[in-house]
């Protein structure tokens, strides 16, 4: 639930390293090639993973953000990707600029404590996993959860996918001390293309849920349209959509749709999908006010390495959150491994 630092020679020694090697997202890899009615999101993954026993959510399905002495000013951040057809290949690519996307995070000081949940959703009206969400991290299981994501590449045909099975999840299922004790809202990401589709009553029971559990937020069909997730996962976690500027996009009206539900500076329009780790950094150090996007954004992108196209592509999505903040440096604790020579292999 948050302890521990991200290191780079760890990351440079296993998630870099399965890269170069062509054996990353292994899990994928290998479900893949099972009958597809045995597809599930790995273990750490499964949205009806239960608390363990040191949680007062003990046999509950309840991810938790926590205080600690190496992170006593958490700050919960969730990463939540869309993995349905051709967006499968963007949690590969973010994978590949994890070491860049904590170089702003943490050694440009954009964020104090960071705690990342990684999480994917498909379309649960047509996906055998349509919901994946872990635990909030502060090391390298970031990296561990990213590559252990099922690619399903699924969805398709209806119009919409189900992004609101994860707005239910943040919204009835998350606890975090940000909101408990400093009533601050955790930061949402989500990459997206289509609109979404409300949810099913059978679908929280048969994705979150499961045996005996009882539902932790209201399961009635009114409750369960997009409308009223939206509203229900703003009430804690300040939602952002990073919006895949495709042609699924724009024929669905996806813009719109998602500005009526969480506002204009909501949406990021994201021109390359290659630029999303890259987006949520520098929409990150924006809102935390530790970033001036006019002065510092290119050049601390610069110094990550990312490349031109990258970069013009996270300015223009994070230009409607100037004025949010900016020019003040995070204060906490900044004991982490950022060795250069492995951070910035992008």
């Amino acid at each position: 639930m948050g302890g521990g630092s991200w290191s780079a020679s760890t990351y440079a020694a296993t998630t870099r390293s399965k890269i170069d090697a062509g054996t990353s997202f292994s899990y994928t890899k290998s479900t893949s090639s099972r009958s597809r009615s045995d597809w599930k999101a790995a273990e750490s993954l499964d949205p009806k993973k239960l608390a363990g026993d040191a949680s007062p959510f003990k046999g509950l399905p309840v991810r938790e953000s926590r205080d600690n002495a190496e992170h006593p000013n958490s700050v919960p951040i969730a990463t939540i990707f869309d993995t349905t057809g051709s967006m499968g290949s963007v949690p590969t690519v973010t994978q590949e600029k994890l070491a860049g996307l904590f170089g702003l995070l943490l050694r440009q000081g954009y964020v104090e404590d960071p705690q990342i949940m990684i999480g994917a959703y498909g379309d649960a009206k047509v996906d055998q996993v349509p919901l994946q969400i872990s635990q909030f991290e502060s090391d390298n299981r970031i990296d561990e959860a990213l590559d252990e994501l099922f690619l399903e590449g699924g969805g398709g045909g209806n119009h919409g996918e189900t992004m609101s099975l994860a707005w239910y999840y943040l919204a009835y299922h998350t606890a975090t001390d940000a909101w408990d004790k400093r009533g601050k809202k955790g930061y949402a990401f989500f990459v997206a293309d289509e609109v979404d589709l409300g949810l099913r009553p059978e679908d929280i029971k048969k994705y979150i849920l499961g045996g005996d559990t009882a539902p932790l937020g209201p399961v009635d069909k009114d409750s369960l349209t997009s409308e009223a997730l939206a509203k229900a996962v703003s009430e804690k976690w300040d939602v952002y959509i990073l919006l895949i500027d495709n042609t699924a996009a724009s024929w669905q009206g996806s813009e719109k749709f998602y500005k009526n539900l969480f506002g204009e500076k909501h949406v990021l329009v994201v021109e390359d999908p290659n630029s999303i780790a890259e987006t949520i950094g520098l929409a990150l150090g924006a809102l935390e006010g530790t970033v001036d996007l006019d002065e510092d954004a290119e050049d601390d992108l610069k110094a990550t390495g990312s490349n031109e196209v990258a970069i013009r592509s996270a300015i223009n999505a994070t230009s409607v959150l100037k004025g949010f903040g900016g020019g003040t440096v995070a204060k906490g604790s900044l004991d982490i491994d950022l060795d250069p020579g492995n951070t910035f292999r992008l």
